[in-house]
């Protein structure tokens, strides 16, 4: 099979003596969300106009965070501290609610990497003590932190600032496609530059990556047969195994590139046999961290992740309108599939089909995947992962980030300390304020593989009117007018805007398998054909890992390259990760 077609680099890496040029601030990023999808998932959008702030520190900046919930790590709410913090947080009427938690010595060695991180805690108006009444409290994740923050400033009933440093906000993330919703205030996030503050005029610039009735994806035809997969065993000799690349996303759907399958005696519906690879004891346990942080369904408005398929497609069956980003990870995981065929990829779902992910959600499958490749030397190598593909991002209220995204940057570190080479999208809204996971590109850690963010290039090469960019960003790849595998069992409620019979000489033959007898327009929602048109540093990102799965293969047949994927350990896998990311132009 000939070499892909597609286009990306890596940029060059700047010498400490090089000035970078300043972010900008002028272009907020994703500052709006419609209401219904806030209410959906119990959120906020931190305003800095009415935000409440601590003396001496500047005003945060815009982001969007789930209103009941904060996250703080397990070791802390193992220990003594946290009747210290509720202590404090009784002064503003609310109570952290310590869920119950795993035993962190259940595996030998002093706990696995993801009962010490961050999990999301619930928030709850204070409970009346003896006959003491209570007055009515706004339950706001936002003032619980700062009430903390300045509480360990001022030193305040022996609250341990370090102990606070480690607590956050739990922000929403969203996936990094272009969509444009015909439904502005039903139908879930447009994603848009003009919409979202990108700072970008004129309908030429932005309708030129929608398409009819506005929508961000299209049908098409692809005229290909799936590319060759192999064998288990033709992999595993010429290669000691397949590359494996994780995808965080929405969850897969039926398609046949993909080897999934709707199978109604299948726990939730589907099967999943041949490219992709779905874990359910995974998706388990993020399903039970949602459950044990709802603390009793004091935290109604968290969606629960059950199973790793792409459903709903619609949040509103009434209308009938595809959600935001249904379709999302199987669009991805077709991206991987046309560069990387002999590749296979892990599907996490942790997107729900409006595009939103929460962060303690994010943390608690990145966690699980660490621990995953931890185990891989002593036990199976076919567990093993090479890259993690992110297709997500938040904007963060601080410039601290490294502080008060500890949470999401530590898991991310432990898993570039392990050699799996994290790539994520640097985010559809034209700006050039840091957009995260992507941003911890910024500052890679001295002698450690780096996080790779990726911007969005057009067809023709030049970059994407969309994509952020800014010195964060370290490499660009094709993520226009993509096209992808996209579930064949999706059609919407609008239909093509003419339907009628066909000519009499030209009606279907009785053999015609099940096709349309009408002559139509085009049905901008009905998938059945498997592929769609789509754009977004959403596919760019894949785009990337998918190629340094290929990378990672080819060395790995070449006689005496000491790269085969049979080799166990960090440093093993490091090796591997960076000999694949100079073959594709990196110089670290």
């Amino acid at each position: 099979m000939r070499e892909p077609g597609v286009k990306f680099f890596i940029e060059r890496r700047r010498h400490n003596s090089e000035n970078e040029q300043p972010e900008a601030d002028t272009a907020p990023g994703l500052a709006v969300l419609p209401d219904d999808v806030l209410l959906r998932h119990g959120a906020k959008v931190l305003d800095p106009a009415t935000a409440v702030s601590i003396p001496g520190l500047p005003p945060p900046r815009s982001t969007v965070y789930r209103a009941r919930t904060l996250l703080v790590p397990g070791d802390v709410l193992r220990g003594p501290d946290v009747d210290v913090i509720n202590g404090v947080l009784a002064e503003v009427g609310m109570s952290l609610v310590v869920p119950d938690l795993p035993d962190p010595d259940r595996d030998g060695s002093g706990g696995q990497l993801r009962l010490r991180l961050p999990r999301p805690v619930v928030l709850t108006p204070l409970a009346r003590s003896d006959d003491t009444l209570r007055p009515p409290a706004v339950v706001d994740a936002w003032i619980a932190l700062q009430t903390l923050r300045a509480a360990a400033d001022a030193q305040h009933r022996d609250l341990d600032r370090r102990v606070v440093d480690q607590i956050s906000l739990e922000h929403l993330l969203i996936g990094a496609a272009i969509t444009g919703s015909p439904i502005t205030e039903g139908g879930g996030l447009n994603g848009n530059p003009i919409t979202e503050g990108g700072g970008v005029t004129g309908p030429a610039s932005t309708d030129s990556y929608l398409y009819k009735g506005g929508d961000g994806r299209s049908p098409v035809e692809v005229c290909m047969d799936a590319p060759d997969w192999s064998t288990d065993e033709h992999c595993a000799m010429e290669y000691g195994r397949r590359a494996v690349v994780a995808v965080l996303d929405t969850g897969v759907r039926e398609h046949s590139w993909l080897g999934v399958k709707a199978d109604s005696s299948a726990p939730g519906g589907y099967r999943a046999n041949g490219f992709v690879e779905v874990d359910q004891a995974m998706q388990n346990v993020i399903r039970a961290q949602t459950a044990t942080s709802g603390s009793g369904n004091l935290d109604m408005p968290r969606q629960k992740i059950e199973f790793p398929w792409d459903v709903p497609v619609t949040a509103e069956p009434l209308v009938g309108e595809l959600d935001t980003h249904t379709g999302h990870g199987t669009f991805i995981a077709g991206i991987v599939r046309q560069v990387a065929p002999r590749a296979k990829v892990l599907n996490l779902r942790i997107m729900h089909s409006d595009g939103i992910v929460y962060e303690g959600d994010l943390i608690c499958a990145l966690g699980l995947v660490a621990d995953r490749v931890a185990a891989a030397p002593t036990g199976d190598m076919s567990r093993m992962v090479d890259v993690v593909c992110l297709s997500l991002g938040y904007y963060s209220e601080s410039h601290a980030d490294v502080v008060y995204s500890s949470g999401l940057k530590a898991v991310i570190d432990r898993l570039l300390e392990l050699g799996v080479l994290v790539i994520a999208a640097a985010g559809n809204y034209a700006s050039s304020r840091r957009f995260y996971p992507a941003a911890f590109a910024a500052k890679p850690p001295p002698g450690q593989i780096p996080l790779i963010s990726v911007g969005a290039l057009n067809p023709n090469g030049s970059q994407a009117l969309f994509s952020d960019a800014g010195g964060w960003v370290k490499a660009w790849a094709s993520g226009a007018a993509m096209i992808s595998t996209f579930p064949q069992d999706v059609n919407g409620s609008r239909g093509p805007e003419v339907r009628m019979r066909s000519h009499p000489a030209n009606e279907l033959p009785p053999d015609s398998r099940g096709l349309p007898a009408s002559r139509e327009s085009l049905d901008p929602d009905d998938y059945s054909s498997g592929f769609a048109a789509w754009s977004g540093t959403s596919f760019a990102a894949p785009l990337l890992a998918a190629h340094v799965a290929r990378s990672l293969m080819r060395a790995a047949a070449r006689p005496g390259s000491g790269l085969r994927l049979d080799g166990a350990g960090a440093a093993a896998a490091a090796q591997r990760v960076v000999a694949a990311l100079e073959e594709l132009g990196w110089r670290g």
